[in-house]
């Protein structure tokens, strides 16, 4: 049911892509990219936050990366964020936690994408469950008005360096 969905949303936003269907679980980047049989830097997250208020944002970004939750916050005018519960993506995006496909924001909320992202000629995000992969371009993105920003953590706030 829930590819489905993805398919008559991609039908209806115009969003070319392809829907992959896997027989291993996909919930993690991790998972993902070793079901798909592709390397994680291929794979994309679509994490939903929450705010203080109960407003929600979007983060897209590559299965390598964390979010910056600072920048997210100064970005989307949105104090406190943190990660959706599952039952809060389930009743928000109407998908399972780990089979979000990227486009399930789609006028819901601001949504954000990291940079990172569009140095991929193409990048797979859940398809609807844990199951399936949702394979495109990711100018498709901007196509459907998801902001473009740097929302990822850099190296050394992942690693505790300091420049």
């Amino acid at each position: 049911m829930s590819v489905e969905l993805t398919r008559k949303m991609m039908e209806k936003l115009g969003f070319k892509g392809e829907i992959i269907l896997h027989k291993y679980s996909g919930r993690t980047s991790e998972d993902a990219a070793k079901a798909l049989g592709v390397p994680i830097s291929r794979i994309i997250k679509s994490l939903l936050f929450r705010s203080k208020d109960g407003k929600f944002v979007g983060a897209i970004l590559l299965g390598t990366s964390k979010v910056d939750v600072r920048k997210l916050e100064k970005l989307s005018g949105l104090k406190k964020l943190r990660l959706a519960r599952e039952e809060e993506i389930l009743a928000f995006t109407g998908f399972k936690a780990g089979g979000v496909p990227p486009i399930a924001f789609k006028d819901k909320c601001q949504v954000f994408v990291d940079e990172k992202v569009f140095l991929m000629d193409w990048v797979i995000g859940a398809g609807g469950t844990e199951y399936s992969g949702l394979k495109f371009n990711p100018s498709e993105l901007l196509k459907i008005g998801y902001k473009k920003e740097n929302i990822a953590k850099r190296a050394k706030e992942l690693y505790g360096r300091k420049e």
